[in-house]
């Protein structure tokens, strides 16, 4: 039982995966592969646009430029072409396809040095930075997007993995970035970016070897034993010098990401277990293993110096070198002057906002000083007037601090004598100084309007 259920599994396995199902014919495939190849007319002219639209977009810093450059650019056909020429042995393709790679090649970086050289815009942008340090990750993007741009390059019907086997493997934008290493005399630009377009290149025509040994596509020569052997050996030595280096810069990259992990958690812990410190600053450098540290708090001492490195083995820092600053003789940074003078503006508009603050508690304060006032004002008329049903001291519209204005209303059940009312106006007069009075009596035959200037 055991064993047909083995035998029945491996035949359905073998469909599952089975590449040749909807595979084009080798002639299909192999004129493809040779339009690609082709240098002049429409590559030609598509590299150009291209070329410049990755340079446009390192310079900008516009993702989304950098990936339509990627799109239409032809340098994949040359590329695929030479990794199908060694998989059937097609010794003239294989030259051809270098050659073509070669002019392609030639005029990128002619064009983006061009284009570098006159643009107005001369700062170094984070995707420009993004393509000078390739890695081991490189080199395992690359291969699985070449097999997996030869897959489709093979089917029938036209698929969408060509479009994005370019965007995953970016072989524009390297070249563009080497352009900008030259134009701008930085050698580091220069090697570091053509170094990612090397190994983009080597291990997308390597998958595309693979894959075309996977389905045996028909030999278009037939090699000799000792050209056999040249080709493996030429393939073998190719593969190794590109990806040594970029194993190399993969572990110094794993390397400082765990320093500076590191570090960043030391500095953390430094103000937690002592309440006493305060990082204002720090600065890590994984290249030298320094990590340098600006404290406010304790005064700095031999002590306290050795105390603190002490930490170190803790997280894992023991080879790491630890410096601290003294906050007075802390370097000022470029950014310094501006800064200042934001601070500078920042006091002057909080100054602003207390005084006008304290303009409106004082205002405040008197609005509520006058409130209290007619209100004992309205009491010592009551007091005097005992049959009053009710008494108002409003301030009246138009009143301020140099000239004030009452409006004095009293409700009485009878009329006024006018004895009284000379005596109420005489009274407001000495007790309200310097202000015009309204006084307003109503009672059930009317309402006397009468007005006091003040003395």
């Amino acid at each position: 039982m055991s064993e047909t259920t083995e035998t029945g599994t491996t035949p359905a396995l073998r469909r599952l995966f089975n590449l040749r199902r909807d595979q084009a014919s080798p002639e299909t495939i192999d004129g493809d592969i040779r339009d690609g190849v082709k240098v002049g007319g429409t590559n030609l002219w598509v590299l150009m646009c291209a070329i410049l639209i990755a340079s446009i977009g390192l310079n900008v810093n516009s993702t989304a430029v950098i990936i339509g450059a990627m799109l239409i650019s032809p340098l994949m056909g040359p590329i695929m072409g030479v990794g199908y020429g060694l998989g059937v042995q097609n010794t003239p393709l294989i030259r051809q396809s270098l050659r073509s790679l070669g002019v392609f090649v030639g005029i990128s970086l002619a064009a983006s040095t061009l284009y570098f050289v006159i643009t107005p815009l001369s700062g170094v942008s984070s995707e420009l930075l993004a393509r000078t340090s390739p890695t081991i990750w490189d080199v395992l993007i690359a291969f699985f997007g070449g097999a997996a741009g030869m897959i489709g390059q093979t089917r029938k019907e036209p698929t969408t993995l060509i479009p994005g086997v370019a965007i995953a493997t970016a072989l524009m934008p390297p070249l563009c970035t080497a352009g900008y290493g030259l134009a701008t005399g930085q050698a580091g630009f220069f090697f570091g970016a053509f170094y990612l377009f090397t190994i983009n290149s080597v291990f997308i025509a390597l998958a595309t070897l693979g894959i075309t040994r996977v389905l045996r596509l028909p030999l278009r020569a037939y090699a000799d034993d000792g050209v056999r052997r040249r080709t493996r050996w030429v393939i073998s030595a190719t593969v190794l010098l590109t990806l040594l280096p970029s194993i190399y810069l993969a572990v110094e990259l794993v390397r400082h990401e765990w320093f500076s992990s590191r570090a960043q958690r030391y500095v953390a812990a430094l103000e937690s277990s002592d309440r006493n410190l305060v990082v204002l600053d720090s600065d890590i450098d994984p290249r030298r293993r320094l990590i340098k540290i600006t404290l406010l708090g304790e005064a700095l001492t031999p002590e306290l110096q050795g105390n603190l490195e002490a930490r170190l083995p803790a997280f894992g820092l023991a080879d790491a070198t630890l410096e601290i600053r003294d906050p007075a003789a802390r370097p000022a940074p470029a950014a310094a002057a501006p800064m200042a003078e934001a601070q500078r503006r920042t006091q002057v508009q909080l100054q602003e906002q207390t005084e006008r603050l304290a303009a409106l508690e004082t205002r405040l304060g008197h609005s509520q000083r006058e409130a209290a006032d007619l209100s004992r004002l309205g009491e010592e008329i009551r007091a005097q007037w005992p049959d009053a049903h009710g008494v108002q001291v409003l301030q009246a519209a138009g009143s301020t601090p140099a000239g004030r204005r009452l409006m004095v209303v009293l409700e009485t059940p009878r009329a006024v004598p006018p004895r009284e009312l000379t005596r109420l106006e005489r009274w407001l007069a000495v007790r309200v100084p310097n202000t015009q009075i309204e006084l307003v009596i109503g009672h059930k035959v009317g309402t006397v309007n009468l007005a006091a200037p003040g003395k």
